[in-house]
């Protein structure tokens, strides 16, 4: 299995859509607080595509909770995780096992789109990073 890992600083300005509108919302952490696009300022953040019912999702994030736990406070690194999940419910359980934030599920059709379009990612589980 493989993940494919972009950097997509550098199409900020080729592309018409502006990544800080894009990631301008609240988010939420595993305990219902509130995140926002300026407490992550400073941040390293990658963009986490998957779903519950993905069996490479299943495999691929016990593994990069590993990493994450590892690293994300000395990195300086979130992760914001956007579902491509069908149900909400699925959704929210899978979501109990990941230490970072995710997409409300509200935007998840909106937002969420427009953020896997500009990754151009096209399978899950993938993940973008925005420096």
């Amino acid at each position: 299995m493989k993940t494919v890992i972009c950097f997509v600083v550098a199409l900020t300005g080729v592309l018409s859509i502006d990544v800080k509108s894009l990631l301008d919302t609240t988010y939420t952490d595993r305990a219902g607080n509130n995140v926002t696009l300026a407490d992550l300022s400073g941040k390293y953040i990658g963009l986490y595509f998957s779903a519950s019912w993905c069996g490479n999702c299943r495999i691929y994030t016990p593994k990069l909770v590993k990493v994450y736990n590892k690293i994300h406070v000395e990195k300086n690194w979130q992760i914001i995780w956007v579902t491509e999940d069908h149900e909400e419910g699925p959704a929210d359980q899978y979501f109990k096992e990941m230490p970072w934030i995710r997409l409300r599920w509200s935007e998840k059709g909106t937002r969420g789109k427009s953020m896997f379009k500009l990754s151009k990612q096209k399978y899950i589980p993938a993940m973008t990073m925005i420096g």
